[in-house]
């Protein structure tokens, strides 16, 4: 080798490269071709390009939408590798793929993202992840339904990961939302929905000791209490505690003048003393009941 060709004469780059256990750049603009790549193809490209022979090798594809592949298969986004930088670690025996996508991309490709490929053989879950960052940020729940259905409102645990959950609930099934920070006098609080607007509930986890109160519901317009929630008499008890009309009965009388007259009568009032032939004798007297109403019933008072 000539000094002065600075390692242009190397017979054997990527041999020599591997034999003194250095790091292969391999391209700084490589065009993998159109159409689309399931994680398989990708990973036999790979090795047809050596990328398994150094315990580090990357690459950059070419800036070129129509001349790169488009892995489809991640199961956590599209990655159009035109733009993106492609680094591979360990063989192929046990391999971690990393992938950084740039700003801008096309077919669906997820944008400023680093997908993360790891396998280690078949009986070790191999698999893509994808790395949440500023620019794609991680929502309240990545990945919708959290789990598969559980068996009632209850089977979430206060200790449970965060989450959404749907859960059977007589006949139907109902949305848990699980908030769990493991901290705290109240470490997890869950809301309960039903469907079609058909009530909200909350109940709240207290220190280690889980969801010692069953669920309380918000009361909404729809949803309003009733009087007996809210320790108030309903209309008809109101209706029949109040009086809402006060009135004098039928007439009754009796023959004063040399007759027996009356004995005190509690709730009447006289309405009435009759001189029919004008002496100095009344001959007759008059009275009518004191009554009230309630509820649309009259009744004679008892006393005044």
């Amino acid at each position: 080798m000539q000094k002065n060709q600075n390692g242009a004469d190397i017979p054997g780059k990527d041999t020599f490269t591997k034999n003194i256990g250095a790091c292969r750049a391999f391209h700084s603009s490589i065009s993998t071709g159109a159409g689309n790549w399931t994680t398989a193809q990708l990973i036999e490209w790979l090795d047809s390009q050596g990328a398994f022979n150094h315990p580090y090798w990357m690459c950059k594809c070419s800036w070129s939408y129509g001349n790169n592949k488009i892995i489809t298969d991640t199961g956590c986004g599209t990655i159009h590798l035109a733009g993106c930088v492609i680094e591979v670690m360990g063989n192929k025996g046990a391999m971690t793929i990393r992938v950084t996508t740039p700003s801008t991309s096309s077919g669906g490709g997820i944008t400023n993202a680093q997908f993360t490929y790891i396998n280690h053989g078949d009986a070790y879950a191999p698999g893509w992840r994808r790395d949440y960052n500023t620019k794609n940020l991680q929502p309240a729940f990545a990945l919708g339904q959290t789990g598969n259905r559980v068996a009632n409102d209850k089977a979430v645990g206060w200790n449970w990961n965060s989450g959404v959950y749907d859960a059977d609930l007589k006949g139907a099934s109902t949305l848990i939302l699980h908030f769990n920070m493991n901290a705290g006098s109240c470490p997890a609080v869950q809301l309960r929905v039903n469907y079609k607007n058909g009530g909200i509930y909350y109940r709240s986890a207290r220190d280690g000791y889980g969801f010692e109160a069953d669920w309380s519901e918000f009361y909404t317009t729809t949803r309003k209490p009733s009087a007996g929630d809210v320790g108030a008499y309903t209309q008809a008890e109101c209706n029949s505690r109040f009086i809402t009309g006060i009135r004098l009965g039928g007439l009754s009388s009796v023959q004063t003048w040399n007759g027996p007259g009356w004995s005190d009568r509690s709730g009447y009032v006289v309405t009435g003393s009759v001189n029919g032939n004008r002496d100095e004798l009344i001959d007759t007297t008059q009275a009518r009941p004191i009554q009230y109403c309630i509820n649309g019933t009259w009744y004679n008072a008892g006393s005044i």
